[in-house]
């Protein structure tokens, strides 16, 4: 495969775009060969009300984050968004975003098939089920620093992540900075410096 270095850099660059869009939604076709679909994280009231609902889920999936993912698509193509089945479909996202991303790559994942998942500081999305039927979906999962968004909802109430952690280390590293390490804006840049050292 292609080096996917400046996929993931655009996958950043739209997780973070996605926040000043009108929409909760960004498409992208400016890469030859790939789609993005770019979902927005939290933002809103409502955006933490999907958060809180972990204590429900369905089919092994976060009831709240599953939800956002439907209502996402229903948007979408009710604006008229298409995403060209000859195009490399490239889901993303930053916190919620990442979480509802991975929900529509459930979604999605048998039109298109070798879609790529890349969400940054994303909270864990369901259970271990859930876990087992992602496991063919290629996801680039990266946590920076101490963000503690990915250590929710918690362990012990059965949830997990689909894939392990891609860390990328905080250049301004302090105690208890957790929660400042969750700026979408800090994971470009520790995006880029990440790839190019892998270079």
């Amino acid at each position: 495969m292609e080096n996917l270095n400046p996929i993931l850099i655009r996958a950043a660059e739209l997780s973070e775009k996605v926040y000043a869009d009108e929409k909760d939604y960004l498409c992208d076709l400016t890469v030859p060969g790939y789609v993005f679909l770019a979902v927005e994280g939290t933002k809103e009231k409502c955006d933490w009300i999907t958060n809180i609902k972990f204590l429900f889920r369905n089919n092994d999936r976060h009831r709240g984050f599953k939800a956002n993912a439907e209502r996402t698509l229903t948007d979408f193509y009710s604006a008229g968004g298409t995403l060209p089945e000859d195009r490399l479909l490239v889901l993303t996202g930053h916190s919620l975003g990442g979480a509802t991303a991975t929900m529509l790559a459930e979604c999605l994942v048998e039109r298109f098939p070798g879609l790529l998942l890349v969400t940054f500081g994303s909270p864990r999305p369901g259970g271990r089920k859930f876990r087992e039927r992602m496991s063919n979906i290629q996801h680039y999962r990266f946590v920076h620093g101490d963000d503690v968004v990915p250590k929710t909802p918690p362990y012990l109430s059965g949830y997990v992540h689909t894939t392990e952690e891609i860390n990328l280390l905080d250049a301004n590293d302090r105690f208890a900075d957790g929660v400042s390490d969750h700026n979408i804006g800090d994971y470009k840049e520790a995006l880029k410096k990440y790839e190019n050292k892998s270079k």
